[in-house]
């Protein structure tokens, strides 16, 4: 007996789809024993910002249109600082906005971080005043 066409054609579909193995490159996120806290800084100066938040995006090395969390700064060790506990390893991007009171400006900048271990870590955000 000749297999039909039909019969072949689903053969062919599901040894393909069995066979498939994608790689998901989603491990970053919550989850994880990993905590960031992020302190945006001017010049290297963390000082002179106040009125500061960080936004990150999980799996992200380029800045998003949209983000994942957000955090407040709070004053820790004179500097503004946003912590994200609980992460996993992977790509992760870090944004930050506030307001550098030396040149009364608002400042903004972004970085792309990986987290390698599920250990604390301590990230600078570099800000600058716009265009």
């Amino acid at each position: 007996m000749k297999p039909s066409p039909i019969m072949l054609l689903l053969s062919a579909l599901a040894l393909s789809t069995a066979s498939c193995s994608r790689k998901d490159d989603t491990s970053a996120g919550k989850g994880g024993n990993a905590t960031l806290v992020c302190a945006p800084a001017h010049h290297g100066v963390y000082k002179n910002i106040t009125n500061a938040k960080v936004y990150i995006k999980y799996n992200a090395q380029d800045k998003p249109a949209g983000y994942d969390d957000s955090a407040t700064c709070v004053w820790t060790d004179g500097k503004p600082t946003a912590t994200f506990s609980g992460l996993k390893t992977g790509n992760y991007y870090l944004y930050s906005n506030g307001y550098d009171t030396t040149i009364n400006s608002v400042v903004e900048g972004g970085i792309s971080y990986q987290i390698k271990t599920e250990t604390n870590q301590t990230v600078t955000i570099p800000v600058t005043e716009g265009d």
